[in-house]
C-alpha cells in the first residue's frame, strides 16, 4: 500500500509509489491477506483491515459481505471517517439490519442531524445494536455508527 493505492504484487506498488511519490521505505507491506470485498471505492481484507481500492485490478470483485453490511460501510467511508466508533470488523460481520427506528431528526435548510437505533443480525446468526449517527451541513456528510451496549 502506498500512500493512496494498493496493489495485489510488488510491481504494481512501485508502479503506483511514483505516481503518489511514496518513497520505497515508505510502501506498506501485508503477506497472506486476501481480499473479502470491494466497491470502486474501498476494499475490505482478510484481517478486516479497510483500505482504499484504488490501484486494485477491475476484476479483482470477491463477494464476501452482505448488502447491508456493504450498505453501513459506504456510509462512514462516504463520510470521511478512517474509522467508526464500532470498528470496521464488526460491520463486516453484518449479515442483515432487522430494524431500524429514529430516536432523533433535525432538518433545515443546509443542515441535518440524525440518530437511529439499529438492531442486526450478524454472520454467526447472534442479533447485536448499533446507533447510527449522521450530520449533513451543505454538501459535507458525517457518519458514526457506535455500538450500543445492554446492561
Amino acid at each position: 500500500m502506498t500512500r493512496r493505492y494498493v496493489a495485489t504484487c510488488w510491481v504494481d506498488a512501485l508502479r503506483l509509489a511514483q505516481l503518489d511519490s511514496t518513497a520505497l521505505e515508505n510502501i506498506k507491506h501485508s503477506s497472506g491477506l486476501e481480499l473479502r470485498y470491494r466497491t470502486d471505492w474501498w476494499a475490505i481484507w482478510s484481517d478486516n483491515c479497510l483500505t482504499t481500492a484504488i490501484g486494485l485490478p477491475e476484476d479483482f470483485r470477491p463477494e464476501g459481505l452482505s448488502a447491508d453490511a456493504i450498505a453501513l460501510i459506504d456510509e462512514v467511508w462516504i463520510g470521511g471517517a478512517s474509522t467508526p466508533q464500532c470498528g470496521w470488523p464488526l460491520l463486516a460481520r453484518v449479515e442483515q439490519i432487522l430494524t431500524c427506528e429514529r430516536v432523533y431528526f433535525l432538518e433545515e435548510k443546509e443542515f441535518a442531524l440524525c440518530q437511529e437505533n439499529l438492531t442486526l443480525r450478524f454472520i454467526d446468526n447472534q442479533e447485536g445494536a448499533l446507533s447510527r449517527c449522521y450530520a449533513r451541513i451543505g454538501s459535507c456528510y458525517r457518519c458514526d455508527l457506535i455500538t450500543i451496549t445492554t446492561d
